[in-house]
């Protein structure tokens, strides 16, 4: 096929003759037409570019990149044993039907804002009854940041059983450290679990006050307001226990913003 038969294949292509291609253009516009015809790559197709010389790019279908990114944000995720987040939770799709509702998306958004921005001084902490969207809410967050930073994000519970078991493993010291210096911690359901002293002074207190001095954001659900988790964290009845159960719950307040959500949403 000489010159001539070339270029009436690209002045017939429409992406082509937008593009104005010229003689020396030409073989790779053929090039790229041959691809698009005879392409085996099912997670790629070749896209036509000009950064001064013109190039084809492989570029992955709309599909791929989704897959390429839910990776990705996978391998940013830190948990436990089990994903305990919701997959794919997107925060446009949160009802707004209520003012609280209303004001917590407000919240959530700016925090996001906030994140991106490297001006996130506070986290956020989430509380209210079963069912109102406070994991929704964290996992949505989890979808928006973690394709670009490390996020754990932990059904508090799991951890309070898990870091007893890491003990005769050496790996708690290792699990410690990745808590307390990852880009954002997620605590879901903290108050439910059945808190030990030791988890309380070893292992909570330091992580926070790490994250404290450190300025790194802390994010937590409950079904508790935080002036009640001094008395679900003050495992004996004794003043000391509850001065430490104090200074846990101060450190809270220290690092979140609240958000309430008491009015279960009704499709």
């Amino acid at each position: 096929m000489d010159l001539k038969e070339i270029r009436r294949l690209v002045d017939r292509d429409p992406e082509l003759k937008k593009m104005e291609i010229s003689d020396f253009e030409l073989l790779t516009a053929y090039r790229y037409l041959r691809l698009k015809q005879s392409n085996d790559n099912p997670n790629y197709i070749p896209v036509l570019k000009r950064n001064g010389d013109l190039e084809i790019v492989m570029v992955p279908t709309e599909q791929f990149d989704k897959e390429i990114q839910r990776r990705k944000q996978a391998a940013n995720v830190g948990s436990l044993d089990t994903v305990n987040y919701i997959l794919d939770a997107k925060l446009a799709d949160f009802v707004l039907n209520s003012e609280e509702r209303n004001e917590a998306y407000l919240k959530v958004s700016r925090f996001i804002d906030l994140f991106k921005e490297g001006k996130a001084n506070k986290g956020l902490y989430l509380h209210g009854k079963y069912g109102t969207g406070k994991t929704y809410l964290l996992s949505a967050i989890v979808e928006e940041l973690s394709s670009d930073y490390k996020v754990y994000f932990i059904y508090f519970p799991d951890l309070v059983r898990s870091m007893k078991s890491s003990i005769s493993t050496n790996e708690l010291e290792a699990q410690v450290t990745a808590l307390k210096t990852c880009d954002l911690l997620i605590f879901d359901d903290v108050g439910s679990e059945n808190m030990t002293p030791w988890f309380r002074d070893e292992i909570l207190a330091p992580i926070l006050q790490f994250r404290l001095a450190s300025g790194l954001p802390l994010l937590i659900s409950s079904n508790f307001p935080q002036q009640q988790l001094l008395n679900i964290m003050a495992v004996g009845n004794n003043e000391l226990d509850r001065t430490k159960s104090m200074r846990i719950v101060h450190r809270i307040v220290q690092l979140t913003e609240t958000i309430s959500l008491n009015i279960p949403y009704q499709p």
